[in-house]
């Protein structure tokens, strides 16, 4: 960008953490991606997160990297349906699912996707 700031990508969001967060958030990534090719990615340094846009539903979800664990967070959340009950928190709007390791990322898989696949599909 010509003049500006560079732009921000998913990879400066991830610098400076484990290989195996970073790993855990690429397999993320994929999964987003697998559930609904039509989501934009983008970096948002300010929250720390990368965070995925749909054309008509606008912001879905975000990956949230921490030292030791990933969150992904969605936007609505507290309104979409959970029957394998993956998502914690309590705020009035958002709700997340919180991912250690690669085993418990493989356990949540199914569920995650179908959690982006709502999202999308979610109307005020």
């Amino acid at each position: 960008m010509a003049g500006g700031k560079p732009a921000v990508t998913p990879e400066h969001i991830l610098t400076g953490h484990t290989p195996e967060i970073v790993d855990l958030a690429n397999q993320l990534r994929g999964l987003v991606r697998a559930a609904a090719a039509e989501l934009a990615e983008t970096a948002y340094p300010v929250w720390h997160a990368i965070g995925y846009r749909h054309p008509a539903a606008g912001y879905v979800c975000g990956i949230f990297p921490y030292a030791d664990h990933l969150k992904v967070y969605f936007e609505h959340g507290r309104f979409l349906p959970d029957p394998a009950g993956v998502l914690e928190g309590d705020g009035q709007q958002t709700r997340y699912v919180r991912i250690q390791d690669e085993d418990e990322l493989a356990a949540k898989a199914p569920a995650l996707a179908d959690l982006v696949t709502a999202g999308i599909g979610f109307k005020n």
